[in-house]
């Protein structure tokens, strides 16, 4: 069953509620602000008082860096890789296909081709033909039937004795 999703509902909150909810954050990152300075008013202190601490701790820090040099370096190894099989396979398998659906075209335009020639246009012109022979049998009908003589369009049309008007 596919998820329904809802849409995101907008701040319905009251202009003063927004107000204090956007006071809340500007408070927030100003403590953060302060506390990370703090940290580092504090790391200088206590690097400056106790040098053997700071090496250790510079130790540390290189070697952090280092790991994530090496962390960074083997996900960009296996990125290339993944690369470099998404180009395999696009090669391999999707130009196949591609080469399969433009022979499937190339088919497809050439039964076209057949079909237009050989049964729709031979249709065409035995419906233009039989529409010329129908007007033209129409057309001598009309004047077959003005032709005649009147006699058959006097009875028709006349009073009791038989005679027109």
């Amino acid at each position: 069953m596919p998820e329904q999703v809802t849409p995101v509902q907008q701040s319905t909150l009251s202009p003063e509620a927004q107000a204090q909810q956007e006071r809340r954050i500007q408070i927030m990152i100003g403590g953060g602000g302060i506390l990370l300075l703090a940290l580092l008013i504090g790391a200088i202190v206590l690097m400056a008082n106790y040098p053997a601490a700071t090496v250790v701790i510079r130790d540390i820090a290189i070697v952090f860096v280092a790991g994530t040099t090496l962390l960074i370096g083997i996900a960009i190894i296996v990125l290339i890789l993944e690369i470099w099989v998404l180009i395999k396979v696009l090669r391999e398998e999707i130009r196949p296909l591609l080469d399969s659906v433009n022979d499937t075209a190339s088919t497809v335009r050439g039964t076209t081709k057949f079909v237009s020639k050989n049964i729709v246009s031979p249709f065409i012109k035995l419906s233009g033909f039989t529409a010329a022979v129908r007007q033209m049998a129409g057309d001598i009908k009309g004047i077959v039937t003005t032709a005649q003589p009147n006699s058959k369009s006097t009875h028709t049309q006349g009073g009791k004795d038989g005679q027109g008007e």
